[in-house]
């Protein structure tokens, strides 16, 4: 079971969740698919709860700082060095 936590500036609860995590929710490859191919935000991002707004933005930004040979996923997957690009990335996404 994870603990939800409030950050230090009291910006509310927070829980901490792995890479894999993040990279598998529909809304960061999303956010993959919008950046690479140079779409817009997408529609309906605004009716969106906070998470997948989070997941979504994350997406984009990892789409735009990693070159475009790497895979997001294969056979359903994140794949390893799409996962270890996120990890050089932590800081910025």
């Amino acid at each position: 079971m994870q603990r939800e936590r409030t950050t230090p500036d009291g910006q509310g609860p927070t829980r901490s969740v792995t890479t894999e995590w993040i990279m598998s929710q529909p809304e960061f490859e999303m956010g993959v698919l919008d950046a690479r191919a140079n779409r817009p935000v997408c529609r309906s991002y605004e009716r969106w709860d906070i998470d997948p707004q989070w997941n979504y933005e994350r997406g984009r930004a990892w789409a735009t700082l990693v070159p475009r040979k790497v895979a997001l996923k294969r056979n359903g997957k994140v794949t390893r060095e799409a996962a270890q690009w996120f990890e050089r990335l932590t800081d910025i996404l």
